[in-house]
C-alpha cells in the first residue's frame, strides 16, 4: 500500500535536511503510529505521501503510484486516494454538518443521491447521525473531530493520515475518537497513518509504531509493544 526506499529530504530554500534513508513499507489494512519529537521529520513524511513535497530523492508509492511520476495537474485526482485528519478541525462555520460532508463530495463531482446516502452512512460510523443539521459552533471539540473524521472518509480513502487528531481533546474523548478509528479500519480496511505526540494513547491502544528522531526512522515497533516516554 505504502512503500519508501532511500527517501531523503532537503528544502532547497532553507538547506534544511529534513529526511534521511526512510525506508518504510505499509500493507493495506494496517493501522501505524508515527512518533518523535518536534522537527523530527513526521510532517515532512506525511506531506510527501500527500503529494505535498517531493523527495529530494528515493522512491514512494502508494497505492501503486510511483509519487515521482505524478504530474501537477494529477496530484488533485491523486489525494483522492488520500484522507486527512489534522488537530484543527478545519470545518466549515457557515455549513451545518451534513454539508461540510457533503461539500467534500460535491468537489468530486458525485451525484446527489449518492451524496445523500454517503453523508449519512459516515454520520453513523462517527456515531453523529443526529446531529446532521446541526453547526459546528453547537458541537463540543470531540463531535468537530469526529465530523472532520466523517468528512475524511466520505470518498472511501484508501489511506487515511490523521495528524495530532487527539492534541486537543481530553483523554475520555480522546479514547472515543480512537474507537472512531479503530472501526474505521476494521469495517472498511482502511489503511491508517496517526502521527501523535501522545504516548499514553500509542501504549494503551496498542498498534505497529514507528519512531523518527532527527530525520531518521530509530524504531519500527510491532503492535504490542510498549513504547518508553523518552523514545
Amino acid at each position: 500500500m505504502i512503500e519508501c526506499s532511500h527517501v531523503y529530504k532537503r528544502y532547497k530554500k532553507s538547506g534544511k535536511k529534513a529526511l534521511y534513508d526512510i525506508n518504510l513499507s505499509v500493507e493495506q489494512g494496517e493501522f501505524i503510529y508515527i512518533i518523535g519529537p518536534t522537527g523530527s521529520g513526521k510532517s515532512t513524511l506525511i506531506k510527501i505521501l500527500d503529494a505535498e513535497e517531493m523527495p529530494t530523492k528515493g522512491e514512494v508509492k502508494v497505492a501503486g503510484i510511483d509519487l515521482r511520476k505524478l504530474r501537477r495537474s494529477q496530484i488533485p485526482l491523486y489525494r483522492r486516494n488520500i484522507g486527512v485528519v489534522f488537530q484543527e478541525y478545519k470545518l466549515l462555520p457557515t455549513k451545518t454538518v451534513f454539508e461540510n460532508i457533503a461539500y467534500s463530495l460535491e468537489v468530486i463531482n458525485m451525484k446527489k443521491d449518492m451524496i445523500q446516502k454517503r453523508v449519512s452512512e459516515v454520520l453513523e460510523i462517527v456515531g453523529l447521525r443526529d446531529r446532521a443539521n446541526s453547526f459546528p459552533s453547537e458541537l463540543s471539540g470531540g463531535q468537530q473531530q469526529r465530523i472532520a473524521i466523517a468528512r475524511a472518509i466520505a470518498n472511501r480513502p484508501k489511506v487515511l493520515i490523521a495528524d495530532e487528531p487527539t492534541g486537543n481533546l481530553d483523554i475520555q474523548t480522546s479514547d472515543g475518537i480512537m474507537a472512531v478509528f479503530e472501526r474505521i479500519n476494521e469495517q472498511y480496511g482502511t489503511t491508517i497513518l496517526m502521527v501523535t505526540h501522545d504516548i499514553t494513547i500509542v501504549n494503551k491502544f496498542l498498534k505497529r509504531t514507528v519512531a523518527i528522531e532527527h530525520g531518521h526512522i530509530v524504531a519500527d515497533l510491532p503492535g504490542g509493544g510498549y513504547v518508553r516516554h523518552n523514545l
